[in-house]
């Protein structure tokens, strides 16, 4: 009860915010709540009256007119009262994927690198889902159900207080019973969400790695995975499926006891025929309310267990801490390590002592074999991770003196592993930005691109398939390279892969390099002979420690690590 009650809070703040419509809602279930209660009353005055004035057809014709006009405004209040409650319901889950995919745009690269992305997708789109049923099917209707048990209660008590004794039994009964299959909801509602985050992320993952998966012909042995999550998925929503069918039989028969009674009370008591029509109403008219708070409480509980995942998104401090403010026009590019030790997780250190000292302008390349920590020099740079001890500084000031996201928009950076979104070839260049066509292309010209995006079938406006897959890599790596190009930085940051590329894409790529590197501090993680050759530095790498450090002529003279590198030709083009 006490986690539950602080996202009950919130979650009702959140409704409270459209004002306009909740008023609304709150008006509306007055009205209806008089209205329902006063169809029985107005039943009872209709059945009671003299034989001879029921004879009466204007009479009828009048009570009958009287009962329409009431159930026909019943059926206007009913519609407004789901539209309003529907649309409080949209809004609200509107705001919090809003606010949750901002969160997570912010979120340090390191808890992506831990959290399976499906895990991700299920909290921002499903269990968001969820917590709009405790809008439309739980808070706002609870209120109007509880008003309506109110109303009946006062209509009830005013005709026949003995009778209403007896049917008041019925409330704590039926809160009982409500509670106790409550409780087993709770944990059958965790289960089912948990269990469909596991599935999710499963799918996503083997659907990205689908390529792999039929190389290697393990098409058997993931369905055998998937079928034992699917099983545990299926186990739980079957739970939850008898829980509920056990509820609403146990109901109906606590609530037919209740009427049984009622009846037979009236045939030993003096009690009009109408009292009796009008009190089996209201039992029915009491049950219905409080079936529907256990099935109100039922879709509560499962937004609650859909709310607990997606605010533990929201209030989580994922972030990386951006308290900097120094900015500036532009950097001279200036960059030195000074004693960093960092590690992706704890146990592990993935740079031992790093120092180095690239002055403004110059071309430094990385090598080292796999595992040396050369990317992990790029993503430090960077900023997407913070280190444990030393200092990066550049330009003299230490990173995090620098507000993060000016200087990321100084810093060009292109990756291995190119991403290209889906759309098109345009929109990936720009990346939203407001440069137009013209610099683009001129931009294009200057590194070799334009002749080969003005090749594909739509020049700019080619639709790029998702993750750029209708692309060869070497026309991703070149895009990437425009994309970076455009945004004219004072540092670049880049890894030249050049695995799985033609010789054509391969000299593109060198000239664009060539092109983008000229006046500013680059740093590259270096596979290509004529990149280390001309680089003014270069730093040997080996499990997370700098070897040496010199110019390709020096280290060939010292013939050491650097000698052995380059006579194995060991550039090796895959991520540290």
């Amino acid at each position: 009860m006490k986690k539950t009650t602080p996202l009950i809070s919130r979650l009702f703040r959140l409704g409270m915010e459209n004002k306009k419509w909740f008023t609304i809602i709150v008006i509306l279930s007055v009205f209806l709540a008089c209205a329902t209660t006063y169809r029985p009353y107005l039943t009872m005055i209709i059945v009671d009256q003299d034989i001879t004035k029921l004879r009466d057809k204007d009479l009828v014709l009048h009570d009958v007119l009287i009962l329409t006009a009431l159930v026909l405004f019943e059926t206007v209040l009913n519609l407004v009262f789901v539209y309003a409650s529907n649309l409080i319901s949209q809004e609200v889950i509107k705001k919090l994927r809003e606010r949750l995919f901002q969160k997570l745009l912010y979120f340090r690269t390191a808890f992506f690198d831990k959290t399976p992305v499906g895990q991700l997708v299920t909290r921002a789109v499903g269990d968001v889902e969820t917590i709009s049923t405790v809008y439309k099917d739980g808070f706002l209707m609870l209120f109007g159900d509880v008003l309506k048990i109110v109303f009946v209660l006062i209509m009830m008590f005013a005709m026949d207080i003995k009778l209403s004794l007896i049917s008041l039994l019925l409330m704590p009964i039926m809160l009982l019973v409500t509670r106790y299959f409550q409780k087993r909801l709770k944990k059958a509602f965790g289960d089912e969400r948990n269990f469909t985050a596991q599935q999710n992320s499963f799918v996503q993952e083997r659907l990205a790695g689908m390529s792999i998966i039929q190389v290697f012909n393990r098409q058997e042995a993931e369905f055998a995975k998937f079928e034992t999550i699917n099983k545990k998925l299926e186990s739980a929503l079957l739970r939850t499926v008898f829980i509920f069918s056990l509820f609403f039989p146990v109901v109906e028969l606590v609530s037919s006891v209740f009427l049984g009674l009622i009846l037979f009370y009236g045939g030993f008591v003096k009690v009009s025929a109408g009292v009796i029509i009008a009190f089996i109403q209201y039992i029915n008219m009491l049950v219905r309310p409080l079936r529907q708070i256990a099935d109100r409480f039922n879709n509560i509980q499962r937004g609650l267990v859909g709310a607990e995942r997606v605010f533990g998104l929201i209030d989580d401090v994922q972030a990386l801490p951006n308290e900097g403010q120094l900015r500036t026009d532009r950097l001279e590019g200036k960059l030195e390590f000074q004693d960093v030790v960092f590690s992706y997780e704890e146990k592990t250190d993935v740079l031992k002592g790093v120092s180095f000292l690239v002055q403004p302008g110059e071309t430094t390349a990385i090598v080292g074999a796999t595992g040396a920590g050369k990317t992990t020099i790029i993503s430090l740079v960077t900023r997407l991770y913070d280190i444990q001890s030393g200092k990066i500084l550049i330009d003299n000031h230490d990173i995090r003196e620098y507000d993060m996201f000016a200087l990321r928009r100084k810093i060009g950076v292109v990756i291995q592993d190119v991403f290209l979104f889906q759309g098109s070839v345009l929109d990936n260049i720009r990346m939203d930005s407001d440069i137009s066509l013209k610099e683009i292309r001129k931009a294009a010209q200057d590194i070799g691109v334009d002749d080969m995006i003005m090749q594909l079938p739509g020049e700019y406006d080619y639709i790029v398939s998702e993750r750029g897959a209708s692309l060869s890599m070497g026309q991703r790596q070149l895009i990437s390279f425009l994309r970076v190009m455009v945004t004219k930085p004072d540092m670049l940051v880049l890894d030249e892969a050049t695995s799985s590329i033609d010789m054509e894409s391969e000299k593109l790529i060198q000239r664009a390099t060539e092109k983008i590197t000229q006046g500013r501090t680059s740093i590259i993680i270096a596979h290509r002979l004529s990149t280390i050759e001309n680089a003014n530095k270069i730093i040997v790498m080996h499990q997370g420690r700098i070897l040496e450090i010199g110019t390709h002529k020096e280290l060939l003279e010292k013939k050491g690590q650097y000698h052995v590198l380059y006579n194995s030709q060991e550039f090796l083009q895959s991520k540290d």
